[in-house]
């Protein structure tokens, strides 16, 4: 009984005077133990919305945020992750708003929901939308598959039931219904209407567009 109590002094000593967490049970922030400002390296379950600085780890809730770097699996309605994205989420809504081009500092991993949001990402985009605000580097596949610069493949639900859109440069293969880039640096568009702005073998083309 003695050891019990004084593991269970030693966990709460350490959530009250440390800045990292084993576990984090949230209602709905603030309403939280610990606060929000702790990171977390374990577990955290989010009834509602649970907020933390860094995250390693299993997270479970409805909306489940962290403030800065992700590392591990999410699962839930909406997952965030502010910085880099090392990992997984599933969920309806998955954001990752990380910016930076370092590949050694790049979220990597795969956004598996409805509505995929990432804003320079390595790894997997699945669900209905998806979109990559500034470079997207691997598979983007749904409805609608949208970024800036791409290296790698995008395509529509059965390759073809889909719009798939490069608004700067694009390297790789996008095939859909709809094929849409301003650039195309070594790569193919097939489907029924393929777009390249400015360097393609027409401007549009039925079947099949490309540069290299």
């Amino acid at each position: 009984m003695k050891k019990i109590i004084a593991v269970a002094g030693m966990l709460v000593a350490g959530m009250l005077f440390a800045d990292t967490t084993p576990i984090m049970v949230s209602l709905v922030t603030p309403v939280q133990a610990p606060s929000r400002y702790y990171d977390v390296t374990g577990f955290r379950l989010s009834l509602i919305y649970g907020e933390c600085q860094e995250f390693t780890g299993l997270d479970i809730g409805i909306v489940d945020h962290a403030d800065r770097d992700f590392t591990g699996i999410a699962i839930g309605g909406v997952n965030i992750a502010d910085g880099r994205l090392y990992g997984g989420q599933l969920g309806l809504v998955n954001w990752n708003g990380h910016d930076t081009r370092k590949w050694d500092r790049r979220s990597i991993g795969a956004q598996l929901g409805i509505f995929n949001y990432a804003n320079t990402f390595c790894g997997l985009q699945d669900g209905f939308a998806n979109v990559a605000g500034r470079s997207f580097t691997g598979l983007q596949s749904g409805f609608l598959n949208s970024t800036r610069d791409l290296d790698g493949l995008q395509c529509g639900f059965y390759l073809l039931f889909g719009v798939n859109m490069a608004s700067g440069t694009m390297r790789g293969c996008q095939i859909g219904l709809v094929n849409y880039a301003e650039r195309v640096d070594g790569g193919l568009q097939l489907g029924f209407v393929n777009i390249i702005s400015e360097n393609g073998w027409l401007p549009v083309l039925p079947i099949v567009n490309g540069h290299f």
